[in-house]
């Protein structure tokens, strides 16, 4: 079974989470999502989007809804898991103030709910000074230590020589963390959504548009798992987010359905194919900002994934179908 995957979106009060919730319920892309949040009045909901309102869910035209999370966070994500027409994707704004690692942990509620990623936005312009505030320093550091990826966002408003010095400093504070300006609010929150439904592979050149690149490699025989795992650990910061369906040589006969956020990952049993009567290809698309990704550099993090379980020959042979 592929679960409900469930976005936390955090970040201090002002870094920009109500943007881009707003953007996100403009453009949904065709998918149905219910975003939760603490007060309707703050997301301004454009009103030629809203169908009805019913108590605390506002229903919207584009087959959306928008719920209050009320005093009970963990009951509202049960009642929508339990909808037989339900959303295919869950976006959770956390409060200002709020750890969003905890606000996370409410995915398990359900056991067709899966914690997609943990997004913190960051206003670059106030972050480090937030951070030293002697009442919400230890506020702003926990929620980006909780963070699958970071999000700048008013960079427009300084130099790039300060951009630079505000993502090496919560790359410091933060070992580990994935951080990203975010350009362009709309289409970067699309972006972190791909892969809602694992169907949704598309390798070819024109599937994103000019702000984002992508890089693909395909497989006509099974990937070494181990390999595999220790790839998807290893991927370099500006890959934003990874998906595919792809074939395990200690599993034959399944598929596995990968995502990928930032620094999350899940690799799950694809669901209704118990067994495969011909042999399918894995394909995997991985997706970053326009000019970040190597490719030669995703091809040698690749390599071993194929050279573990396949001889020279056979190796060879399917590295000259992997193209950037």
């Amino acid at each position: 079974m592929t679960r409900l995957p469930v976005t936390v979106v955090g970040g201090y009060l002002g870094a920009g989470k109500t943007t881009l919730l707003n953007r996100l319920l403009a453009d949904t892309q065709g998918r149905r999502l219910a975003v939760l949040v603490n007060d309707f009045g703050a997301v301004n909901i454009d009103a030629g989007l809203i169908a009805n309102r019913d108590g605390e869910t506002i229903s919207l035209v584009n087959g959306c809804v928008c719920c209050s999370i009320g005093d009970n966070l963990g009951m509202t994500l049960y009642d929508l898991a339990e909808r037989p027409d339900g959303p295919e994707h869950i976006v959770i704004e956390a409060s200002g103030v709020a750890d969003p690692a905890r606000i996370a942990a409410y995915a398990g509620c359900h056991p067709s709910l899966g914690l997609d990623a943990i997004v913190v936005m960051a206003d670059a312009t106030t972050i480090r000074e937030r951070a030293r505030d002697k009442y919400v320093g230890d506020v702003v550091r926990q929620q980006l230590a909780a963070a699958d990826l970071v999000l700048l966002s008013r960079t427009d408003l300084i130099d790039v020589a300060e951009s630079h010095r505000v993502r090496d400093w919560i790359m410091a504070e933060v070992p580990g963390a994935r951080v990203q300006d975010a350009p362009a609010m709309g289409r970067l929150a699309q972006i972190l959504l791909v892969g809602t439904k694992a169907a949704e592979i598309d390798p070819s050149p024109g599937a994103h548009d000019s702000l984002f690149s992508s890089w693909h490699v395909g497989s006509a025989l099974p990937l070494d798992g181990a390999a595999l795992r220790s790839m998807l650990d290893a991927l370099p910061p500006a890959v934003l987010r990874a998906k595919g369906i792809v074939q395990l040589a200690e599993a034959p006969g399944r598929r596995f359905v990968l995502q990928l956020v930032g620094r999350r990952w899940s690799l799950e049993p694809e669901p209704h194919r118990e067994k495969l009567a011909l042999v399918s290809r894995s394909e995997i698309v991985v997706i970053g900002l326009a000019g970040q990704l190597d490719p030669e550099a995703m091809q040698a993090l690749f390599a071993p994934v194929l050279a573990a379980c396949l001889s020279p020959a056979v190796e060879a042979l399917l590295r000259s179908e992997t193209r950037p």
